[in-house]
């Protein structure tokens, strides 16, 4: 079964009983499953490789998504477009990787090989896991203290505003900007040490 499928294999606009958390028993929620359906087709992808660039263990990757889009599920008529789609999901999409890195511990998730990474879920096409270049990042990634990590993906490779990215993490603009460019110079310091620049 599908993610997908698994979200909106009931009735469109009924009551939808969703799986249970591993916190907390079954959730009944009013769910718009077109609506619900059409976020997970578009935003699938973005948000299966921000939790990989978050840290979450290739083991844990499929049900962090099912998470991620269970709290889509739970929030999403509280969405009042504020902020873009996409840093709302980001907000989500960061808690549940914090939660799956809390866990299962920072340990784990860098003992894990980055040799490994496999494709996104069927019928996504993402060149960038597949690439040398994206083992590198992935590498690189692993350098970076949490605070440093999000708002450099956020940033960097999302190409979100430095307003977008304290608004979605609760920080002042400055601060993103001060992070930012201690993780530019840390992941500028990882390079030379890994000894793929001069």
């Amino acid at each position: 079964m599908t993610g997908v499928q698994r979200l909106t294999s009931t009735p469109r606009s009924a009551d939808a009983e969703l799986a249970p958390s591993a916190s907390g028993p079954r959730l009944r929620v009013r769910v718009d499953a077109t609506a619900l359906e059409g976020l997970y087709r578009e935003h699938n992808q973005f948000v299966w490789r921000n939790l990989l660039r978050l840290g979450v263990p290739q083991h844990a990757l499929d049900d962090a998504v099912h998470d991620a889009f269970i709290v889509v599920a739970e929030r999403l008529g509280e969405f009042e477009g504020r902020s873009s789609i996409k840093t709302w999901l980001f907000a989500i999409v960061y808690n549940v990787a914090r939660g799956i890195r809390r866990d299962h511990g920072r340990a784990a998730a860098r003992q894990e090989p980055l040799d490994d990474v496999r494709e996104p879920p069927s019928g996504l096409s993402n060149p960038e896991v597949l690439s040398d270049a994206a083992q590198l990042l992935h590498r690189l990634l692993e350098a970076l203290d949490e605070e440093k990590r999000v708002v450099f993906v956020m940033a960097e490779l999302e190409q979100m505003t430095a307003p977008e990215i304290a608004q979605t993490l609760g920080l002042k603009v400055p601060t993103v900007y001060s992070r930012l460019r201690l993780a530019r110079e840390r992941l500028e310091k990882a390079l030379h040490e890994i000894g793929d620049v001069p």
